[in-house]
């Protein structure tokens, strides 16, 4: 028997529900900014209709590599 591993997909509200600290602000920032910041290419976005949702594992993963220097 295959087990389907566990995906986390979610919405804005529940991403930012999920990761306390990132404000709704830079959230905006990163999207509008998702083609230069890397973030569209992480696969961490998916676009369902004019709707964001998000892999949040993959996001995550994405905010974690923007440290700061």
């Amino acid at each position: 028997m295959m087990s389907t591993p566990c995906i986390s997909i979610v919405s804005r509200k529940q991403l930012l529900e999920a990761v306390p600290g990132l404000e709704a602000k830079t959230l905006a920032y990163a999207l509008r900014n998702r083609h230069n910041n890397g973030l569209a290419a992480s696969g961490a976005i998916l676009r369902p209709g004019n709707a964001f949702l998000f892999d949040l594992e993959v996001f995550v993963t994405w905010l974690r590599s923007r440290k700061a220097v």
